[in-house]
């Protein structure tokens, strides 16, 4: 156990790989990932190896006693009890000791937390993909509307007659979820007013086939108001897909 500036008791990555039987190494990766993911802090210090003659100074990590218990979940959760007895034996006011099962749960919520964060993180990183892969695609510019292919004004028009959507959420499923159709390409308008203007289609039947996906993982609220965890607020929807 160690003592910080401030007075605060620490544990060192070294102890909790002797606590643990695990390799001092292996203890400091697993500190350093959840570091990362900003789930604990740690100190970097030096201490001397306990190897006897010709002993070497060795790095080692201090983390708080909060932040022991997370390392401890991850590493070897079936130790946390072993882990509770270290700090009992280490502080003067036993009381505030955790007791296994307090302590086994508040380590797993964080480390949970932590998980929830890097999947939404994820998840925002897939849109972001999807959005320049489509504005990438969108780069050709066609003299005329290929056959089969519609622009978002028909899109809003088809759709709606379809499943009732209004064209606020048809515009959302177009640009928020990560599975909205990719641009066929980039029409010029060639209306004199247009001053070479140009919009996005999309083929008909990806439009068709994004929107039946979204009916489909629409969530009802009301008989007539639904949610989907891509679209913010609720809407109507006229039909379920395949309904």
């Amino acid at each position: 156990m160690n003592m910080l500036a401030n007075n605060r008791v620490t544990m060192s990555s070294r102890e909790i790989g002797d606590l643990l039987d695990t390799r001092h190494d292996s203890v400091k990766r697993t500190i350093e990932r959840l570091a990362d993911k900003d789930v604990v802090r740690f100190t970097p210090s030096v201490e001397t190896s306990h190897e006897g003659a010709g002993s070497r100074a060795v790095e080692v990590y201090l983390v708080s006693e909060r932040d022991s218990y997370v390392v401890v979940a991850q590493l070897s959760p079936e130790f946390t009890a072993r882990l509770v007895d270290y700090w009992q034996e280490h502080k003067c006011q036993p009381a505030q000791i955790p007791t296994t099962a307090e302590a086994f749960a508040q380590a797993f919520r964080m480390l949970a937390d932590a998980e929830q964060r890097d999947a939404r993180r994820e998840q925002r990183l897939n849109l972001i993909d999807a959005k320049v892969e489509r504005i990438e695609t969108a780069q050709t510019v066609l003299s005329a509307r290929p056959a089969n292919s519609e622009s978002i004004v028909h899109v809003r028009s088809r759709i709606w007659r379809l499943f009732g959507l209004s064209n606020g959420t048809i515009d959302a499923v177009m640009r928020q979820t990560p599975y909205a159709p990719k641009p066929a390409g980039m029409v010029r308008n060639e209306h004199a007013d247009a001053e070479g203007a140009t919009y996005a289609v999309y083929w008909q039947k990806d439009v068709t086939a994004t929107f039946e996906r979204f009916a489909q993982e629409c969530i009802p609220v009301t008989q007539h108001f639904f949610t989907h965890p891509y679209i913010e607020g609720r809407f109507k929807l006229a039909r379920k897909a395949g309904a």
